[in-house]
């Protein structure tokens, strides 16, 4: 299993989500890492994570976004994943609406990791198949075989 894969469960992947906007989506996800009780604080995850979103827009546009932030509440790098519908207006660069959330969270120290995971991920988003796929995905454990399959 590749890099992405392994740092991602489907017990942290939500198909579908049914959110109103951005701010809800981050909650979403940051709420299935504390449930998995992959971070120590929440509340301070979901403040890093909205302080990076201020930087500037984490969509990568074709329908994809990765909100990610380096905090104090993290041990280990780790992605959280969602697919939303209807598609949320966002800050894209193409214009179009985004349905596929993944959040990536890591501490501090992992910034080479950070750099090398969100790189890799965003190679495997630009394939309008997976996307397709993903975007089909019915089950956590689906959406999570189509990553774990590419990341190979």
């Amino acid at each position: 299993m590749g890099a992405i894969g392994s740092r991602l469960s489907p017990e942290y992947i939500v198909v579908p989500a049914q959110v109103q906007g951005k701010e809800e989506v981050l909650k979403l996800l940051v709420r299935a890492l504390a449930a998995g009780g992959i971070t120590s604080d929440p509340d301070l995850l979901l403040k890093d994570l909205e302080a990076r979103e201020r930087l500037s827009s984490t969509a990568l546009g074709y329908g994809c976004a990765v909100p990610h932030a380096h905090s104090a509440a993290m041990k280990s790098t780790v992605f959280a994943a969602a697919r939303v519908s209807p598609p949320l207006s966002y800050d894209t660069p193409d214009g179009d609406p985004v349905s596929l959330f993944f959040l990536m969270a890591g501490p501090k120290t992992d910034t080479g990791l950070h750099l090398k995971l969100l790189s890799k991920l965003a190679r495997l988003l630009h394939d309008p198949q997976m996307r397709e796929d993903l975007n089909r995905a019915e089950t956590p454990e689906a959406f999570h075989r189509i990553i774990s399959e590419k990341d190979a």
